[in-house]
């Protein structure tokens, strides 16, 4: 990859954490009120639900309680997600695999 393809994607993915952020704040904060350890639970609880079925997942709910964390200056508790991480590493790998293997050079 290329650096200028690298400033790129890190570029979008900037602009995207910002709508995201501008969204959850508009709509209101509705994770808010949780305690830091629910908000890490329910945080948990979501990436795994997405690591299992991840065509159908909702990603709202999850974007929102990444947001909320980062307002608190909160990291993502991630060894909590041990095995939804392997899933979603091994789901991306593919994906990315697929998407180099149409690519034509």
């Amino acid at each position: 990859m290329t650096d200028q393809a690298r400033e790129a994607i890190e570029l979008l993915l900037k602009n995207r954490q910002s709508e995201r952020r501008q969204s959850y704040l508009v709509r209101g904060r509705r994770y808010e009120r949780l305690s830091a350890d629910d908000l890490c639970n329910l945080w948990a609880e979501q990436m795994n639900r997405w690591a299992d079925d991840s065509i159908s997942f909702d990603q709202r709910p999850l974007n929102d309680l990444g947001v909320e964390m980062g307002l608190r200056d909160m990291s993502p508790p991630l060894d909590r997600i041990a095995e939804a991480r392997q899933k979603i590493l091994a789901k991306s790998g593919q994906a990315l695999a697929a998407v180099l293997q149409a690519t034509p050079e």
